[in-house]
């Protein structure tokens, strides 16, 4: 329907600015994923891991703040769309570069267990570290939107830095309330991360109504 391709045509949108964007630090991304591939250090590995993640979600948030610095957002309210629609296109936008900082991650850790063999403690370590990237990138993602909307865009970067180092001390709370609450092992592994991924999971989608909600109210 009508609604469907003015979504698909935002999201073509948002997907095409934070590529251009993103390009550099994709080319940073592969420079440094040969030289961390090359040697053998747990965490090079580790940091490479989480700054893809996380970058590229930074990557699709910055983009955001672009739109207001161009205009571009004032046209796009010119357009046949709703302004749920243009905020929903930013959370499949988001979620879309986390996936692709995920698979930047994967390939790493895939090349270097086949060159260097395993350099994690125990191959559940991985998870966590997935599981560490995404729930910081959905955190960091789910209090930006709202507050950059209630904040406006001239406070962008402001916003965006105090999204990451908040996103990063929750991750750090429930990892810390959950080391005392379970007995380490594999299971404790496994259900650690799946508190982590679910609280993030659960904070992106409420995030959402919030920010339509915010966004609605705005005047352009």
């Amino acid at each position: 329907g009508k609604g469907e391709s003015s979504m698909k045509g935002l999201l073509k949108n948002n997907l095409y600015a934070t590529f251009l964007s993103g390009k550099l630090f994709a080319i940073f991304m592969l420079l440094s994923g040969i030289f961390v591939v090359s040697v053998i250090s747990q965490s090079l590995l580790i940091g490479y891991g989480l700054m893809g993640i996380i970058g590229f979600s930074v990557c699709a948030l910055i983009v955001v703040k672009n739109e207001f610095t161009s205009k571009w957002v004032k046209y796009k309210l010119t357009l046949p769309v709703r302004r749920a629609e243009i905020i929903e296109s930013q959370f499949w936008n988001q979620l879309i570069w986390i996936f692709v900082g995920l698979v930047f991650a994967s390939a790493e850790i895939g090349i270097s267990w086949l060159l260097h063999g395993c350099q994690f403690d125990q191959p559940f370590d991985i998870l966590t570290l997935f599981a560490i990237g995404i729930s910081i990138s959905l955190f960091m993602s789910a209090i930006y939107f709202p507050f950059f909307y209630l904040c406006g865009e001239e406070r962008g970067e402001v916003v965006l830095i105090i999204a990451l180092v908040c996103a990063s001390c929750i991750d750090y709370v429930i990892i810390s309330i959950l080391n005392q609450l379970l007995t380490p092992g594999i299971a404790a592994i496994i259900i650690g991360d799946a508190v982590l991924l679910a609280c993030a999971l659960m904070t992106f989608l409420f995030s959402y109504p919030l920010t339509i909600c915010i966004y609605k109210k705005n005047e352009y």
